[in-house]
């Protein structure tokens, strides 16, 4: 088994023309599923099915159910809207076609922090909630909120590309916070260890329902007045590991037996949400879409001295009346 899941993620996501290639608008949503197919590396004709929208809160959607009795049904779905992520993927045994199968939601906002002077701190909290259930095929999740001083579409990987994970290269990007979720179809973690390029925060083996209920936080350092783009990325991927024989030097991979039964699903359709964005005290953030984010305060260190100090003063005082 020669390639890792995160090279088959990257294969997932349809390559087409992005809408702000002329226009670079300062904020987008982006929403694909997709599947991959066997002759993704040889070029024939097969077309695997893609469904891509860019209007916030439009589902893009694929579903695919075969008349072979071995090859269940798959589903891919996402939608976005600025600040929350969705998407779901659920499959069993993918068509004769089909090596995965997967859905990506994104979106990003230019932001300015204005109110102070030289360099800042900003923290972002993001709630990831999802349910999962771990079947016979081997599938991921990935969330990454990110920054960049470069318009996302022209962001350039250094990471050699099937395709794109998403429609903008979030590796060369500065990351804020993100949360990697590996699904096994084995008890034993370690069959299956080779093949993620790093292992992941969450590792899961078979079980129906499994809940992800994860609050990530993050600090990014920002220059008051340099506008820069907020980022938000929610990935899932699942496919068959027969396929990745596929792409055996010798032809002789074969498969352990699974431990999994049914359909692996990943359903992050409520999640991931930007919930919080704290601010330095006397700053103020305005983004170019105009979309209203949970934006607070926090006192400057000197402050919560002064605070602190006037508490105990309070205290003090109340000692001596008593």
């Amino acid at each position: 088994m020669h390639v890792r899941l995160t090279t088959l993620a990257a294969a997932l996501m349809v390559g087409v023309t992005p809408a702000w290639a002329t226009g670079l608008p300062a904020y987008e949503t982006y929403s694909a599923a997709a599947e991959v197919d066997t002759n993704f590396f040889t070029g024939e004709l097969y077309v695997p099915q893609s469904s891509v929208t860019t209007t916030p809160g439009e589902i893009a959607s694929i579903t695919e159910i075969s008349p072979i009795p071995i090859s269940n049904p798959y589903t891919a779905s996402a939608s976005t809207y600025l600040g929350s992520n969705h998407a779901y993927a659920q499959a069993d045994h993918l068509s004769l076609g089909s090596i995965g199968v997967g859905s990506f939601s994104g979106w990003y906002d230019q932001v300015t922090i204005t109110g102070g002077t030289g360099a800042g701190s900003a923290q972002f909290t993001v709630q990831l909630n999802g349910t999962i259930d771990v079947g016979a095929v081997i599938g991921g999740v990935g969330y990454g909120l990110y920054a960049s001083s470069v318009h996302p579409s022209l962001l350039t990987s250094s990471a050699l590309n099937m395709s794109t994970t998403s429609p903008w290269a979030l590796d060369a990007a500065t990351p804020i916070t993100g949360y990697t979720i590996g699904v096994s179809p084995y008890n034993d973690p370690n069959q299956i260890s080779g093949l993620f390029a790093t292992p992941p925060d969450l590792l899961l083996t078979p079980g129906a329902g499994q809940a992800v209920n994860m609050t990530l936080t993050g600090t990014l350092n920002f220059t008051y007045g340099e506008a820069f783009y907020l980022i938000g990325g929610l990935g899932t991927a699942i496919t068959n590991l027969e396929a990745f024989c596929t792409f055996s030097v010798d032809g002789t991979c074969t498969s352990p037996p699974v431990d999994g039964t049914g359909a692996t699903i990943l359903d992050f359709s409520n999640s991931a949400n930007l919930v919080n964005i704290a601010l330095p005290e006397g700053a103020t953030a305005s983004f170019a879409s105009g979309n209203t984010y949970n934006v607070t305060t926090v006192p400057e260190p000197d402050a919560w001295l002064m605070l602190l100090a006037g508490l105990g003063l309070v205290g003090w005082r109340a000692r001596r009346r008593a």
